[in-house]
């Protein structure tokens, strides 16, 4: 398939390529095209392709490791099991920031268990991952709490859903799930469920 690019991201494993180059597993060799997250709009779709046609709005999670394209170009080959439809409620930016940290929180919950009623810890709730782990953990019906280490992060994660915890002040270790805390709000911002992207592989044009 073949996007134009609109908008990407720049994650930790990006700078982790810069800093460490062949030290680290999948880092593409040089001259490479980096960039892993993006999103933007179908070109073309290759023989075979089913799901997608020329004009969708997509984003994904794609490229920029090992042998695959990156998305830091105009135009990136990307494969189609890599990519999802963008949301109509997210702006491009916003499509091209989520990918990696929506599937690194998705898949946390998946392998802990979460569902109705489940008592969930997200560790920086304010943090990149964290922010997204709980409105999933709250969308699949969690009682979720947060650690957070700055005063004006409490209000963003009580707003999210969750309960904050200053680990600063209170040790997560001294609390049971029936320790008091700040009263949360019930109200959740984004309703969204990440699509499960499968380890990349050569993309299908």
């Amino acid at each position: 398939m073949l996007v134009r690019v609109a908008a990407t991201s720049v994650n930790t494993v990006d700078t982790m390529i810069r800093q460490m180059g062949p030290e680290l597993p999948l880092s593409p060799a040089t001259p490479a095209l980096l960039g892993m997250d993006f999103a933007g709009t179908v070109e073309a779709v290759g023989e075979g392709v089913g799901g997608f046609t020329v004009g969708d709005e997509v984003y994904g999670c794609a490229g920029g490791l090992a042998d695959l394209p990156g998305a830091l170009a105009e135009y990136m080959a990307a494969d189609a099991r890599l990519i999802a439809h963008k949301p109509a409620t997210l702006s491009m930016a916003e499509a091209a920031a989520l990918p990696l940290v929506g599937i690194t929180a998705y898949e946390g919950l998946m392998r802990a268990g979460i569902g109705q009623g489940k008592t969930v810890l997200v560790h920086g709730g304010a943090g990149g991952v964290g922010h997204v782990a709980v409105q999933l953990a709250r969308h699949f019906g969690g009682r979720v709490s947060a650690t957070v280490g700055r005063d004006e992060h409490h209000a963003l994660v009580e707003t999210l859903g969750a309960r904050s915890i200053d680990y600063r002040a209170q040790p997560v270790a001294t609390m049971s799930p029936g320790t008091p805390a700040a009263p949360a709000s019930t109200s959740s911002s984004t309703r969204w469920a990440a699509p499960t992207w499968p380890t990349p592989s050569r993309p299908r044009r």
